[in-house]
């Protein structure tokens, strides 16, 4: 699969802001005010990350491991969701990874909000 077949993919899914910027595309999952996410290529898979500017708590990473898909953790002190697809089942898996992404923006939320007596936000 190339990029631009990832885009392509990803456009007939129904994924807003599709931007091919190689070696990522760019998209965003709800409409243009969604966080954004990247798709980048990784041997025979698609490697799926959304980003958010919050530290989330150790609780809430182990409590994801364990309920939830994809995979959380902590990169440069940001919150990275990601989720690895083989190319063949990108189409396939992007409704998961929809339902991933808002599950994971919601708790973003609520992270910040449990930060806001610690940081004075």
């Amino acid at each position: 699969m190339t990029l631009d077949e990832v885009a392509e993919v990803l456009n007939r899914a129904g994924f807003a802001g599709v931007e091919l910027a190689p070696p990522v595309v760019y998209a965003r999952g709800d409409g243009p005010a969604a966080p954004e996410f990247t798709a980048e290529l990784a041997g025979s898979d698609v490697l799926l990350t959304q980003r958010h500017e919050v530290r989330a708590p150790e609780a809430a990473l182990a409590d994801w491991r364990i309920g939830m898909g994809g995979r959380l953790a902590i990169v440069r002190g940001e919150t990275h969701l990601t989720l690895t697809v083989p190319d063949a089942a990108l189409a396939t898996t992007l409704s998961e990874w929809r339902k991933l992404m808002q599950a994971a923006a919601k708790q973003a939320v609520a992270w910040r909000r449990g930060q806001k007596p610690l940081h004075g936000m």
